[in-house]
């Protein structure tokens, strides 16, 4: 696979999130599910069961439930209403009645997009034990759930709408700063199904290109030094990720001839084959494109923070 990005990700990489993205949610909506650290009635496992529950309804209508911007939460509120002991038999059955609120909040503006509430029921020998019940009862595929689900979905699109020209007009001037890597993660930003995302994802691959311009001189250093180090194969790896409309592909492509030989038959295989795609425009647009979704994911993993529950729901 090819290492895009290779030494702005390597500099980063102590910093990630240990719950990384991957670049497949790129261009995705996404609700990252908070949830707090304690809920008065609930106990680490019920929360657990809980925040599991809400996950399924996030994906089960086709939303990605850990965004890597956490610019979208989905958090809980529970409430337990009623507690019933009934007896009969050989054991009495503790039965509750729960008041389940979702909430869709967008962080940056601290705007609610959506809510939905549900009562929920269970029961068991314990509180506790029909507590857990009524959690695991909660069916992810309800009518109401995924009608929330897709209010927020609208709402996020309709957002995104409304930032189109202030996101594109933000990453050129990013771009004139040379904050190339922040550029790209703002313009990734915007979700598929948006008017502007195919002009915003053209934009993204002009500042990788302005980025390829200013950096590939660093990218040949670091393949000149793995190649004195006789690591002909990573020399390679690390050549590919120069553009070829930079300004050291002919450098790049030199040294690269230069180690041909001295790499395995299958190496030289995949070096061929990739060779091949930076000759096919459709597939050198795809390389750009997922060296692009890198760049995004490695910027927003290096900004990373925690969302506080308590933050949020106030």
């Amino acid at each position: 696979m090819m290492k895009y990005y290779y030494f702005i990700l390597s500099l980063l990489l102590c910093s990630f999130a240990s719950n990384a993205q991957s670049t497949n949610e790129i261009g995705q909506i996404a609700l990252s599910v908070v949830m707090p650290d304690y809920f008065t009635d609930l106990n680490e496992s019920q929360l657990s069961k809980l925040e599991t529950k809400i996950a399924q309804i996030v994906t089960s209508a086709g939303v990605s439930d850990s965004g890597y911007s956490n610019n979208f939460v989905i958090y809980p509120k529970i409430s337990i209403n009623e507690t019933n002991v009934v007896e009969g038999g050989m054991q009495n059955i503790t039965v509750v009645s729960a008041d389940l609120s979702l909430f869709v909040k967008q962080i940056e503006r601290n705007i609610l997009f959506a809510t939905v509430s549900k009562t929920i029921k269970g029961s068991g020998r314990t509180k506790e034990l029909a507590i857990t019940n009524a959690i695991v009862q909660i069916s992810t595929n309800d009518a109401a759930f995924k009608a929330f689900i897709e209010k927020s979905k609208t709402k996020i699109i309709s957002y995104y709408e409304s930032k189109c020209a202030e996101i594109s007009n933000k990453s050129d001037a990013l771009v004139k700063t040379q904050q190339f890597e922040q550029a790209i993660g703002l313009l990734m930003s915007v979700p598929e199904g948006t008017s502007c995302y195919s002009q915003i994802q053209l934009k993204a691959i002009e500042a990788y290109k302005s980025f390829q311009k200013i950096n590939c001189t660093k990218q040949i250093q670091l393949a000149k030094n793995a190649m004195a180090m006789k690591e002909y194969n990573e020399t390679l790896n690390l050549l590919l990720d120069v553009d070829p409309a930079s300004p050291c592909f002919k450098e790049a492509q030199s040294i690269a001839k230069s180690v041909e030989s001295k790499i395995t038959a299958e190496e030289k295989k995949e070096w061929d084959f990739q060779m091949k795609q930076y000759n096919d425009a459709v597939g050198l647009e795809k390389q750009r494109v997922n060296a692009v979704k890198d760049i995004a994911v490695a910027y927003y993993k290096s900004q990373s923070t925690d969302v506080n529950y308590t933050v949020i729901v106030r």
